[in-house]
């Protein structure tokens, strides 16, 4: 438990970042609050549990980078979620994930967002070469070839820049949405 003066602080921290975080800013901080106690973590393993289960990324030597953890840190999210979205083995990657988008445009900024993520698996990088993401719309039959660009440019704020010869890069707005995209996606 925490006391009253420790949740008036956290609501008071919360209140001091923009609107749009702070309600995932009162989680987080409300979070750590409750799994310490004076500074120390909450031991929540008795001596006598059996050990857990090697994690998957340990059956399959698959390192998460710390730029994905880091990345699964901020916005609370599980590392187990990427098992439920890819299967990695050694150094590969694989989507396993199904996008419920109907709308092509949708689907190739989800495709982007996710293509980035799995990008980032491999390499701690958050981005996607256009033509990787065009195969995949075309494989997904979602690629809308007259509006590609044209869609990709509406959704600049989620990338760095939108050129024909750049990769795509996410901007932190763009891993917010990501972020967002993994929760709808881990049902």
């Amino acid at each position: 438990m925490i006391s009253e003066s420790e949740l008036k602080r956290i609501v008071d921290l919360a209140k001091s970042v923009p609107e749009e975080f702070r309600q995932k800013c009162f989680e987080l901080l409300l979070d750590h609050a409750l799994q310490t106690r004076e500074g120390k973590p909450i031991e929540s393993k008795k001596a006598d549990t059996p050990p857990a289960k090697p994690a998957p990324e340990e059956k399959g030597k698959f390192q998460i980078p710390i730029d994905v953890r880091a990345f699964l840190t901020q916005y609370g999210l599980d590392q187990s979620l990427l098992w439920k979205l890819f299967h990695a083995e050694g150094t590969e990657v694989r989507p396993i994930y199904t996008l419920k988008s109907h709308k092509k445009a949708r689907a190739q900024i989800e495709h982007a967002l996710m293509m980035c993520l799995e990008s980032a698996m491999r390499s701690g990088k958050f981005v996607v070469s256009l033509d990787d993401l065009r195969a995949r719309c075309t494989d997904h039959k979602c690629y809308d070839a007259p509006n590609f660009m044209r869609n990709l440019k509406a959704w600049t704020k989620l990338f760095k820049k939108v050129e024909t010869d750049q990769p795509l890069v996410l901007t932190a707005d763009g891993k917010s949405e990501l972020a967002e995209l993994i929760e709808t996606l881990k049902s």
